[in-house]
């Protein structure tokens, strides 16, 4: 038995058991029950259980379609690109996603409905589950009795909330079970901003600050107040809501959360980076709170699956060829400098197989699809010199009309070439498809920073961190900066250079500390977990001006941002898409503008 089978062990055994009875209906799992317990004692650990499972599996907050895809997809850092002959076009709702053209039908916001696996869905599951658990630990009188579990579960329902705030502005505050995601009245954001903060400021003294692995505890509460602190005036609700009275008064708490947590000293930074996302995560010193996988009985983690090429099977032995989706432009891969250790989080250039030899990948070109061929692309050694060679290989007549510019006549049989597996750092394409195919199956850098188990299956073992120590000290830095007029000082340059010290990198000083490079190290620490729409918001890079591609700003990392989808991203013409302010919160799903709600301001069905 490995390490991570006796953690899920000694974590309690009973909570496998309701990790598999969990349901996705919510009446079913709110009322969730066991019988044969001799006491309400017996029944905690598996009741808790259920609570932690909405994390998890599928539908969990790393799910690929729901919440983490609303983080990520929509941002500089991570796209999707439809690949050679239609793959991964999924409806467009990638390019729909990067491209800012979200709506409140759209497959990560209402997918499923109420119940379903959707962001929303996720977030009032998760909040049902915790009011649920409340409930039952009132009425055995187990609230009294372990008082910081009580404290713990109301910091958890706390965070659901926190997230909804963030994602979806003007939601509503589920306090008592039996109110779903429509029921309870829906609040203004300030509104809401305080009936977390009265929470948060009640139950997080009275938890634990003992860690017990992949569960809420003191440290986590002054991470989510640290939080609301650091994006009060992001989110409008400064001189609204009561708790955030001015940005400076906002600022300086959150400062003083982030010290909480780091004068504990109960984390530390580890000495390499990419211990932290190790299959044997779960002794990183880092990790704060982390969603708890395993690849055999709690599933969900499949970042190998969704990034890697077909033929990366062959480089790590895997169980089932991956599905050559996910990626990273080469605008993020420019922002990491000379002895930066971070830019191993991508894998990049030639693939090789576990004996080392080379892969390469049989792919048929036709005539259309070699006079586009990019030219960056890594060609077979037998790759014809020019079109007239091409038809001669392929024996067709196929010819390029070099007066007119264009092909006389087309061959549409396709020859079969032995490409090279290169990862290119280049992405022409969002929308490739049938109809036009450009080359790009081996676009663009693959994520690789959480470590690959050889042999794995569809899911990975590693446990996935919804919050690090690193992530404090360069929230340490921002609010301090921020409190400062946007300007660094001795104090924010010494908490942004753990960071950066930690990777190698070049340290800051008080001069070469901007908000912009900041927000950049944000980037590079924290990529694909989870942060970047929250900050890319905060730094005023989602919208506006700064949301399409600028090469005269260095800090711009928007690609393939345009205002109309066509065939290819790359054409003359297009015109660079600017998203508007009121996309910083998503639209509502539908079902739920049906049930009564009123819709965030200027979203149109």
């Amino acid at each position: 038995m490995n390490m991570k089978k006796i953690m899920f062990v000694l974590a309690g055994i009973s909570m496998f058991f309701a990790f598999n009875a969990c349901d996705l209906n919510p009446e079913i799992y709110s009322e969730y029950d066991r019988e044969g317990f001799e006491s309400a004692e017996s029944a905690f650990d598996p009741k808790l259980g259920d609570v932690y499972v909405n994390l998890q599996r599928e539908y969990g907050y790393v799910y690929r379609e729901g919440f983490w895809s609303l983080q990520e997809n929509t941002t500089d850092e991570c796209v999707v690109p439809t690949r050679y002959m239609g793959d991964w076009l999924d409806g467009n709702i990638f390019w729909i996603l990067h491209n800012h053209r979200f709506d409140s039908k759209t497959r990560e916001i209402s997918k499923g409905g109420q119940s379903g696996n959707n962001a929303w869905a996720f977030a009032y599951r998760g909040i049902t589950k915790c009011n649920s658990m409340m409930k039952w630990m009132r009425s055995t009188n187990l609230d009294v009795k372990r008082p910081a579990d009580m404290a713990e579960l109301y910091i958890f329902r706390a965070w659901y909330h926190y997230l909804m705030l963030d994602n979806f502005g003007n939601v509503q505050f589920v306090s008592q079970l039996g109110e779903n995601g429509y029921e309870a009245k829906q609040g203004e954001r300030h509104e809401i901003f305080d009936s977390i903060m009265v929470d948060l400021h009640k139950y997080v003294p009275q938890a634990r600050e003992e860690k017990i692995y992949s569960r809420v505890n003191k440290h986590v509460g002054w991470m989510v107040l640290a939080k609301m602190y650091l994006n009060a005036e992001a989110w409008g609700v400064v001189g609204k809501a009561k708790y955030a009275p001015t940005a400076d008064e906002c600022y300086k708490k959150a400062a003083l959360y982030c010290d909480s947590i780091i004068n504990s000293k109960a984390y530390s930074l580890t000495p390499n980076y990419f211990d932290n996302f190790l299959v044997e995560n779960q002794g990183s010193t880092e990790n704060i709170w982390c969603v708890f996988y395993d690849a055999s009985f709690s599933m969900g983690m499949q970042f190998h699956q969704m990034t890697l090429h077909y033929a990366s099977q062959n480089s790590y032995g895997l169980k089932n060829q991956p599905w050559n989706g996910y990626c990273t432009t080469h605008k993020v891969l420019g922002l990491y400098g000379e002895g930066d250790t971070r830019i191993n989080c991508w894998e990049r250039g030639q693939q090789y197989n576990k004996s080392g030899a080379a892969l390469t990948v049989k792919v048929p070109v036709d005539s259309i699809t070699y006079v586009l061929m990019p030219q960056y692309v890594r060609k077979p050694v037998d790759w014809p010199a020019t079109l007239e060679d091409f038809a001669a290989l392929s024996g067709r007549d196929t010819v390029w009309d070099t007066k007119a510019d264009t092909i006389k006549s087309i061959d549409i049989k396709p020859y079969t070439f032995t490409f090279p597996a290169v990862f290119t750092d280049t992405i022409t394409t969002l929308t490739n498809n049938t109809e036009f195919k450009i080359y790009n199956i081996f676009e663009g850098a693959r994520f690789v920073k959480f470590q690959i188990q050889e042999g794995v299956g569809d899911h990975m073992s590693n446990d996935f961190p919804i919050y690090r120590l690193a992530d404090v000290y360069l929230m340490k830095a921002e609010a301090e900066m921020r409190a400062n007029g946007g300007v660094a000082n001795d104090v924010a340059v010494a908490a942004a250079n753990k960071v950066r010290q930690r990777a190698g990198a070049t340290p800051y000083s008080t001069a070469t500390l901007t908000l912009d490079e900041l927000c950049n190290e944000r980037c590079r620490e924290l990529m694909w977990e989870g942060h970047r729409r929250q900050d890319l918001i905060r730094f005023d890079r989602f919208t506006g001006a700064n949301s399409v591609q600028n090469d005269d700003d260095p800090y711009n990392l928007w690609v393939l941002k345009y205002s109309t989808a066509q065939k290819t991203d790359d054409l003359p013409g297009q015109v660079p898409y600017r998203t508007p302010a009121y996309m910083k919160v998503f639209p509502l799903p539908d079902y739920v503008v049906t049930n009564g709600f009123t819709q965030n301001p200027g979203y149109r069905e």
